[in-house]
């Protein structure tokens, strides 16, 4: 493997925190952390509220209820539109700038692309397409129904999506909005009693991916997975600034992202197949390549405590470890174990036991959640059912998992040992956008809204963001 050093380096000897990414079949769902409910305030274009939208789980599906005044007699068009923003914006209808148009088009989870009726399925028609609203010759109206089409949690989910109320019938047929006309009412989707701390990123094209916490200096960092990109967050303040500027030594994407005890970030580099070791003032100390060919994918690594960087490859069947010395090498061949790599991503996420024994990596293509002895380097399969999981936390016997497309960090229960486990809550917070990574500061969790499934086609929403959380 080839080493470039720019400076004298040394491992110290301490645990570091983990992160990480996955995916695998369905599942059900565990249950959030404190009662799904949500409420949306419905706004004229002047600001003021008039009516109000509930939202709690039915069954396998929605309970909606919606209240409105001031409209005009005769049916409306109701949607639940793709960003949580009732701001002017451009109305793909037509491409004018209009009214509530910051919400976007019509969520749309099953990738349709089509305007349909409120009965079709999420194949065939956006699922934010809902029945009419009819409101009566006093200008009020009101309308309860349940819908399969979404939910408050997971791929389905509506959490920081707005719903808005059209002026005209929908006929749903007609793309993009079924011909409904103006936006005349439009409330953000916001869940009850429930509080996060948002991190906002200045770059348009960010897609943050990784993310870790410095104790010492209290930054957390974050890097771009479109650019290479990595930003330093005060954790206390919020600002924001450029800790590596994208391109630099050839890093044109960050995946995962550690910090040492000597305040040196470590960067997996995804597609170029390098992980980058960065001063703690951003400064390239080293970049570790791995073989050029077959192609890489390095996702993520984890400090363990006997002092080596453990490094997964996602589409070659390896896993590197980097010794204290920075020495890069091929230290398990996978090919020969339990652990099956196939089309896709497969080993993401990875953290270490805080006993020394064992790596846990997740695998993106299945969903599984593995576990490699480091002294016998022996592969066992702890437990399935981690859908495309992405982000791994570690504290003590309790697996943080940011799943993705599924939109929801879960909670993991692990035994003693670490050879069994079993999700026991999961949470949408107050609106995930594709989360890829975690890490902690104190009681708190942080996690990347990476907007990943946007990366190569569609409107990201913006800005990008980290998001702040309790732990539970």
């Amino acid at each position: 493997m080839r080493l470039m050093v720019w400076g004298a380096l040394a491992l110290g000897a301490a645990t570091g925190a983990a992160l990480a990414g996955g995916m695998d079949g369905m599942t059900m769902p565990a249950p959030a952390s404190t009662p799904l409910r949500a409420t949306a305030a419905l706004r004229d274009t002047a600001g003021q509220v008039l009516g109000r939208a509930t939202f709690e789980p039915a069954g396998a599906g929605l309970r909606v209820t919606v209240e409105v005044s001031g409209l005009t007699p005769g049916e409306h068009g109701l949607h639940v539109h793709d960003f949580g923003r009732c701001t002017p914006g451009v109305d793909a209808a037509t491409n004018t700038i209009v009214p509530f148009g910051g919400a976007g088009g019509h969520f749309d989870p099953g990738m349709s692309g089509n305007h349909d009726s409120p009965t079709a399925g999420n194949r065939y028609g956006h699922g934010g397409d809902l029945p009419m609203l009819t409101v009566g010759a006093d200008g009020t109206g009101r309308a309860t129904f349940t819908t399969a089409k979404l939910s408050l949690s997971g791929a389905t989910g509506i959490l920081n999506r707005s719903l808005v109320v059209h002026a005209k019938p929908d006929d749903y047929k007609s793309d993009p909005a079924g011909l409904t006309g103006a936006r005349e009412r439009c409330g953000v989707i916001t869940r009850n009693a429930f509080t996060v701390r948002d991190y906002p990123l200045p770059g348009p094209q960010d897609f943050p991916e990784g993310v870790a916490y410095d104790a010492q200096r209290g930054v957390l960092y974050t890097g771009s997975a479109a650019n290479g990109t990595i930003y330093a967050v005060n954790a206390a303040t919020g600002t924001v600034r450029t800790f590596a500027p994208g391109g630099g030594q050839g890093r044109t994407s960050a995946l995962g992202l550690k910090v040492d005890p000597q305040g040196r970030v470590w960067v997996a580099g995804g597609a170029t197949g390098t992980v980058t070791v960065l001063s703690p003032d951003g400064f390239p100390l080293a970049i570790l390549e791995t073989p050029r060919s077959p192609n890489a994918y390095i996702n993520d690594l984890v400090r363990a405590p006997d002092g080596n960087v453990y490094v997964t490859d996602s589409t070659r069947p390896v896993l590197y470890r980097v010794t204290p010395d920075l020495t890069l090498s091929a230290w398990l061949d996978l090919a020969g174990t339990p652990l099956k790599y196939g089309p896709g991503i497969n080993l993401n996420g990875i953290v270490a036991t805080p006993d020394g024994r064992a790596l846990l990596a997740v695998q993106l293509n299945t969903g599984d959640l593995w576990r490699i002895d480091l002294r016998t380097k022996a592969v066992r399969r702890v437990m399935g059912g981690l859908t495309r999981g992405d982000g791994l936390l570690l504290d003590g016997h309790t697996l943080y998992v940011a799943r993705n497309a599924e939109q929801v960090v879960s909670k993991v229960t692990l035994n003693a040992d670490y050879t069994g486990g079993s999700v026991v809550a999961e949470e949408p917070l107050a609106g995930l956008r594709f989360p890829t990574t975690l890490t902690a500061i104190g009681s708190d969790l942080v996690v990347t809204q990476g907007q990943l499934n946007k990366l190569q086609g569609g409107t990201p929403e913006t800005p990008f963001k980290l998001t702040r959380f309790r732990k539970f």
